[in-house]
């Protein structure tokens, strides 16, 4: 006797919400468990600062590596499939480094990390393909706000374990993961694109993966090899070669890796600018901020000298500030429009590092910068990512997404390196950095949230482009 097999019951919008918030959970606690145990870490291992700043800079360009990767797969694919993928990948990563606690593993489980980035566009890929538009921009808020949040909350969790060892602090990573992959698995598919997009641009991924690499290891570490070192310069002429050249073939192909049409779309070109700049300052400034705060003054003359547990709470007003701006920018961007949302993630930036560079000398200043900070961060996380999903088509949901995260991930890797350089720059024969290294970091920092609300003047021609008028379409015409 045949049965009937009956389909397993979809998760209604609020569930399928609640385990994409889940997923997020996840997803925050792995980019910020890191950042407050690093110091003990580093004391245990025998790895200094600088090397403290190169596994968060490895895992940057991890993430900017894979962005474009996954995204594209996922459109091709499946956003589901590609998103368990990413999720294990992150598990993978969480384990190495948990079970093999030195600097080589470190590096690897943070460049496995990577995979992190895949899970925003592919779950904004199965939200816009399940709900539509209207209710999408309402989730990615939601979404974002429970990535903010599990960024502070993990930065406290990590901080009280490491405190006690910071080894143990590494198996939160592991169990942040398995909470994603939990999680993950529930949700429905997001689809997939005609046949023809699961060409895989092979040669793209390669020209990207290496120019990217070249580019962030000149810059993270220039200053030690030395500015004009035939390493430095080798490295940075490969990198430049290899991203010019993979622009070129990805306007090309037919299914290139990312569509760089996308940035003919003035709106999509300007919100790209300012995800670039504030990532740069905001995410890239983490593991660089935390060490000035783990600097003990009596011996280096300058920092706050908090312990693991510190840290994680000293972070804490900036993610709350975080996760506010983010809830309240669908409101702001109804009542104060694009331009005038869009560039105070820019300005509020740029304010919050520069009193950083004129007041540094005890907790409340750092306080006081890191709310401003905060709201740049949720600014620009959740009102560049709603406006690119929304300029393109449907059907280039994640890929748009996946742009998005590229710039995201590129900006916060090339952020990382630089002010690691700046570290690098003003470190004494001992190994000792100098105030100056902070300051000049800060005042880096400050001048990229300038450029990114200066940026924001093209986005009232932006904001007249139509709908979906994506540069791909337009080279059809």
């Amino acid at each position: 006797m045949n049965r009937t097999v009956r389909p397993a019951r979809p998760l209604g919008p609020r569930a399928m919400l609640a385990s994409m918030a889940l997923v997020e959970v996840a997803s925050g606690a792995t980019q910020q468990y890191l950042p407050p145990i690093l110091p003990g870490l580093g004391a245990q291992a025998g790895f200094g600062t600088a090397q403290q700043n190169w596994i968060i800079v490895v895992q940057m360009a991890s993430c900017a590596v894979l962005t474009p990767v996954l995204s594209r797969l996922g459109d091709g694919f499946g956003h589901r499939r590609l998103l368990r993928a990413s999720i294990l990948m992150v598990v993978l990563g969480s384990l190495v480094m948990a079970l093999w606690p030195t600097l080589p593993f470190l590096t690897l489980g943070a460049a496995l990390q990577g995979g992190v980035v895949g899970f925003m566009p592919l779950m904004i890929g199965i939200l816009r393909h399940q709900q539509g538009e209207a209710a999408s921009r309402r989730g990615i808020g939601v979404l974002v706000g429970a990535l903010l949040l599990a960024v502070g909350c993990a930065g406290i969790v990590a901080g009280a374990v490491g405190a006690r060892d910071a080894r143990l602090g590494l198996w939160i990573g592991v169990g942040a993961g398995l909470l994603g992959l939990a999680a993950g698995w529930l949700l429905p598919d997001g689809g997939a694109t005609a046949p023809a997009a699961r060409r895989f641009d092979v040669p793209g991924c390669v020209l990207l993966t290496v120019g990217l690499v070249g580019v962030v290891l000149a810059l993270a570490q220039g200053a030690t090899w030395g500015w004009a070192s035939a390493a430095t310069v080798g490295c940075g002429l490969v990198g430049v070669a290899a991203l010019a050249g993979w622009w070129v073939l990805e306007l090309r192909v037919a299914q290139p890796l990312v569509d760089v049409r996308m940035f003919r779309n003035p709106r999509v070109a300007v919100l790209s600018v300012v995800t670039f700049c504030v990532a740069a300052v905001t995410i890239g400034s983490i593991a660089f901020n935390a060490t000035f705060l783990a600097a003990a003054p009596d011996a280096v003359g300058y920092g706050i000298g908090l312990n693991a547990t510190a840290i994680g709470w000293a972070l804490l007003p900036m993610t709350l500030a975080s996760v506010a701006a983010s809830a309240l920018s669908p409101v702001l961007l109804r009542r104060l429009g694009e331009r005038v949302t869009v560039a105070a993630a820019g300005v509020t930036a740029a304010v919050g590092f520069g009193l950083l560079v004129l007041r540094h000398t005890a907790l409340a200043h750092y306080l006081v910068a890191s709310l401003f900070i905060g709201v740049a961060l949720g600014l620009f996380e959740s009102v560049t990512r709603t406006l690119t999903v929304e300029a393109v088509a449907p059907e280039e949901t994640a890929t748009a997404a996946g742009v998005n995260e590229l710039v995201l991930s590129l900006g916060a890797a090339v952020g990382s390196a630089v002010l690691g350089a700046a570290l690098a720059a003003h470190t004494g024969p001992a190994g000792r950095v100098a105030l100056g290294g902070y300051i000049t970091g800060w005042a880096l920092c400050a001048v990229a949230g300038v450029a990114a609300a200066l940026a924001v003047l093209g986005l009232r021609r932006a904001a007249a482009a139509a709908p979906y008028a994506t540069a791909s379409e337009g080279a059809h015409r």
